[in-house]
């Protein structure tokens, strides 16, 4: 999952933050029910059966109060089921640097931009008001929460196999039809 939305010194100029980068996720084998205002429909989940670490943990959105105040969050599934020792290693790497993140020149430098299986977006905003910044990337001012829209996980109408990487896929579901 990445933010597309940080702030930096010089508005309206952002950069990006990798907010969490996920390995070994797979499909479980049977659909879950999942109910909404819009209706009900099958999803089959992702699972880290195998419990492996993440490439980068995961951080809750929790856009700061400075401009801009709304965050686009991007969630990137990508099959890595024949990715290679070497193929995963250009991931974890590039996720030690969570800063100005850019997900295609990761993913094209690991061989996998070509894998990716799904996306997703959501909104999340700091209601406010923007608080002025200093030299030091700081802010002072207001500590109200963010509230968030939610957006529901983009699904395909076939089961993926394989193991997947995940660049946030949190509650991210595939559908059956």
């Amino acid at each position: 999952m990445m933010d597309l939305d940080i702030p930096t010194n010089n508005p309206p100029a952002t950069g990006t933050l990798l907010h969490w980068m996920q390995t070994g996720l797979t499909q479980s084998t049977t659909a879950t029910a999942l109910n909404s205002s819009t209706g009900s429909t099958n999803a089959f989940l992702l699972q880290n059966t195998k419990g492996q670490a993440a490439f980068a943990a995961y951080l809750g959105p929790s856009p700061p109060a400075r401009v801009p105040l709304s965050h686009r969050y991007t969630q990137i599934l990508v099959d890595t089921s024949d990715a290679t020792n070497a193929n995963l290693k250009v991931l974890q790497t590039a996720a030690a640097n969570r800063t100005n993140f850019n997900a295609l020149t990761v993913l094209t430098q690991a061989g996998l931009a070509n894998k990716v299986l799904a996306g997703n977006f959501f909104n999340v905003t700091n209601p406010g008001p923007a608080a002025a910044t200093t030299t030091s990337n700081t802010t002072t001012g207001s500590t109200t929460s963010p509230t968030s829209t939610f957006v529901p996980a983009a699904g395909v109408s076939h089961r993926a196999s394989g193991m997947l990487l995940a660049i946030a896929m949190v509650g991210a579901v595939f559908t059956s039809l």
